[in-house]
């Protein structure tokens, strides 16, 4: 009786060591956070945030606050915001790099003239 449950055991280690290991590599890979803060006196509307792989539409970010997402590229990336104030339409085109993976923290700042700087960070 031991021994067979000592037998099963070793069979299933090599699986352990998959499963831990798949554990600890998706568990260091986090996705990159996107944050944009709006600094200007004027609400954005038909925000959309898009890079390498991705593109989300945000309908409204107020004036004043901020607006969080995970963004999911299929490589390494640059961020563009495109979005309606007031009467204006901005256009940021690519900037900043982030990777995929590596856990990414990217600002996007909204300044009160409605000039937009993307600064990523990264976690160590």
């Amino acid at each position: 009786m031991k021994r067979n449950l000592f037998g099963i055991i070793l069979m299933r280690i090599p699986k352990l060591i998959m499963v831990a290991a798949l554990a600890a590599v998706t568990g260091c890979s986090r996705a990159p956070v996107l944050t944009i803060k709006n600094q200007s006196s004027l609400t954005l509307s038909n925000v959309v945030v898009s890079g390498s792989g991705f593109s989300t539409r945000i309908a409204k970010i107020p004036a004043g606050t901020e607006h969080r997402l995970t963004v999911r590229p299929s490589g390494d990336s640059g961020v563009r915001l495109v979005f309606d104030a007031g009467t204006q339409h901005i256009d940021s085109g690519n900037q900043g790099y982030f990777e995929a993976r590596g856990g990414y923290r990217v600002f996007a700042i909204i300044g009160t003239n409605l000039s937009v700087s993307i600064s990523p960070t990264h976690d160590q």
